[in-house]
């Protein structure tokens, strides 16, 4: 399968520029970047650290000085969050009304509960008691807004942008190196991708979906040059205690780790942000479900299911203008989950 970005490409590379590579880690994670610069650019790896250090002094819940740290210990009371915070915030509402619920950035205890938060790896599943404890303090039915980008802390209640804030990352580098004149270039944080422009030679960015391990689907290809691409896999980020695993993925319904016949989601959007607060949600609902509701919202999404004989299948919605019949298809410049 070749995916083709069907909108108008914004940028040409220079004949004179050169292909920069750069990778690092971040936000318990790695990022990789590729762009075409001409001498007198500035560094862009330095460009790529300064967004993702302004994510993590937002977003991170294992930075006891991050914003979100800092609202999930207050105490009772109404909080001024920060103007970005407070921006992602609505974005993660919208996705979780359009999706029925199934992203909610209020699932901070159970995210740690399972394993996946602050306090670290665990051994074991939780205690029926733990889980109803953590669940009567957990989720959006908890959260109230109010004017001028405040928000009322219960008192327990922890937000969680993991399923948003790495793209939150990918869009903000994306616009830094823009503005510092490297417009033609392909960021990933940790599977989250934005690519911009063509090559000097009028190509685009290709980018493999990766596949579950083992499977015998065909390779599927994107071509980007205007927008974003984040992806979600049940065997990527999981707890692994000695014989047992769950994904990192929280149904709110249950509180519980999904698993469910999806077995990975890729969204194409023209935010990177939207993509992997979309990518995040549509894990969690039933396959029908979440391709009818990524259909009403207008979403290019692929699904990766478990068929119950066991065989791996591909759904799709949304990739009508996208699709190409290409049979040759090029050497892909980054895998992503």
């Amino acid at each position: 399968m070749v995916l083709i970005d069907p909108a108008v490409p914004e940028r040409l590379a220079a004949p004179g520029a050169r292909l920069v590579q750069a990778s690092g880690e971040t936000m318990g994670t790695c990022w990789r970047l590729r762009c075409w610069a001409e001498p007198g650019h500035p560094d862009p790896a330095g460009v790529v650290a300064g967004a993702c250090d302004e994510a993590i002094a937002l977003f991170s819940p294992w930075d006891a000085g991050s914003a979100i740290s800092g609202f999930n210990h207050a105490g009772r009371g109404w909080y001024l969050l920060p103007p970005a915070l407070w921006r992602l915030l609505q974005d993660s509402l919208q996705v979780a009304r359009l999706s029925g619920g199934a992203l909610d950035p209020a699932l901070g205890r159970l995210a740690d509960l399972w394993g996946f938060g602050p306090s670290g790896p665990v051994r074991r599943p939780p205690s029926r008691a733990a889980l109803e404890a953590a669940r009567a303090c957990s989720g959006l039915k908890h959260l109230r807004l109010g004017q001028g980008g405040r928000a009322w802390q219960p008192g327990g209640l922890w937000l969680d942008f993991g399923g948003i804030a790495k793209g939150w990352a990918v869009d903000l580098v994306s616009r830094r190196l823009t503005e510092a004149g490297l417009g033609v270039h392909m960021i990933e944080i940790g599977g989250e991708i934005a690519a911009r422009g063509l090559s000097p030679q009028g190509r685009p960015w290709w980018i493999e979906l990766e596949a579950p391990p083992g499977s015998d689907l065909p390779r599927a290809l994107v071509a980007l040059h205007r927008g974003a691409i984040a992806g979600s896999g049940s065997w990527r980020r999981r707890a692994r205690p000695a014989g047992q695993g769950w994904s990192h993925a929280i149904d709110p319904a249950t509180g519980r780790p999904v698993e469910g016949a999806v077995l990975s989601v890729h969204v194409l959007h023209p935010r990177a942000d939207l993509a992997d607060a979309w990518a995040s949600a549509l894990m969690v609902l039933p396959p029908e479900d979440g391709l009818a509701r990524a259909k009403a919202a207008g979403l290019a999404a692929i699904l990766t299911l478990q068929e119950a004989a066991g065989r791996i299948t591909r759904r799709s919605t949304g990739l009508s203008d996208w699709l190409d019949t290409a049979e040759d298809a090029p050497r892909p410049e980054v895998a992503e989950a």
